[in-house]
């Protein structure tokens, strides 16, 4: 696909008008139990790196506990996804949250009905440090950022909290809180997902200016250059590839 060198509204539903893409089928030797069917359309990808960004939906499916293939940032708009753990626990996930899986990780994927989601995918080799889970964390664990609640820090003209750091240091996802404000032209040091989840973040680039209110999302490539406004009391949760 032809990559992206501009702010890129992300359409939940059909980007082109035509609806979403019919995807292959999932292999069913992957599966316990289900026929899902899924459909999806991708903003970015950089096949080099295995690195692809986009919406995603499907039907039920659950599959069998292996280690994650991927590293990978979602962000639920419809349904529930239930994480298995090795030990029996299990992580749940509603629409309106965002969870991130570390590649390598032993997990089950369960998912009871239909799931639409955004995600960033990155699927480049690395080795898990033996120290990760004192030196990492979020490489052991299924992360679920906090979305809601206290501002990450009071007083501040935006103030971020970083939740998840891939192995190799690619790929990060973080929450940040705005003050109004408005700021001078600004390069995208990194491939971005980035989701309203209070406020509105409005974006100038080229003489036109996109705003996005809660529940939308953009996606910026990197090296795209913008003017940055934000209203009071903006949060976002941010999703990043430097590749």
């Amino acid at each position: 696909m032809k990559r992206p060198t501009a702010p890129h509204r992300i359409n939940y539903h059909e980007p082109d008008g035509s609806g979403l893409e019919d995807w292959d089928p999932i292999n069913p030797d992957d599966l316990i139990s289900g026929t899902p069917v899924q459909r999806g359309y991708l903003c970015d990808e950089i096949e080099d790196t295995g690195y692809i960004a986009g919406v995603w939906d499907c039907t039920a499916q659950v599959d069998h506990l292996s280690p994650y293939g991927v590293d990978e940032f979602m962000y639920l708009l419809d349904g529930t996804v239930i994480m298995g753990m090795p030990d029996g626990s299990e992580v749940t996930v509603n629409a309106g949250e965002a969870f991130v899986i570390p590649k390598g990780l032993n997990c089950q994927w369960k998912q009871p009905g239909y799931v639409r989601k955004i995600f960033m995918i990155l699927d480049e080799p690395h080795n898990k440090p033996e120290t990760a889970s004192g030196a990492n964390p979020s490489l052991e664990r299924v992360t679920v950022p906090a979305l809601n609640g206290p501002k990450v820090s009071e007083g501040d003209v935006c103030a971020t909290r970083t939740d998840f750091v891939n192995a190799t240091g690619t790929m990060s996802v973080s929450v940040s809180d705005h003050a109004a404000t408005t700021s001078a032209a600004r390069t995208a040091p990194a491939n971005e997902v980035i989701c309203v989840l209070e406020g509105a973040l409005s974006l100038e680039h080229e003489g036109q200016t996109l705003t996005f209110a809660k529940g939308e999302s953009v996606y910026l490539p990197k090296g795209c250059v913008t003017g940055w406004q934000t209203q009071a009391g903006t949060r976002l949760i941010t999703s990043s590839y430097v590749g």
